[in-house]
């Protein structure tokens, strides 16, 4: 039985919420932001969006966990 799109958006949002650090939370919000999207015509932006900030993410020469 597949999972449906109600409970993959629960349990990435219950994951962020109880995230030990802020990347590990932004990771499943982003997971949370990907899943909502899935099926709309705005997925392929905001998948966009979130290669962008991760590229971004990576680039930072001491890896902040913050924005």
């Amino acid at each position: 039985m597949a999972i449906t799109k109600r409970k993959q958006i629960l349990e990435a949002t219950i994951n962020a919420q109880v995230s030990k650090n802020y990347q590990d939370c932004q990771e499943w919000i982003n997971e949370t932001l990907r899943i909502m999207a899935e099926g709309t015509k705005l997925e392929k932006d905001i998948n966009w969006a979130l290669e962008v900030c991760n590229n971004y993410r990576s680039l930072s020469p001491t890896q902040n966990t913050y924005i």
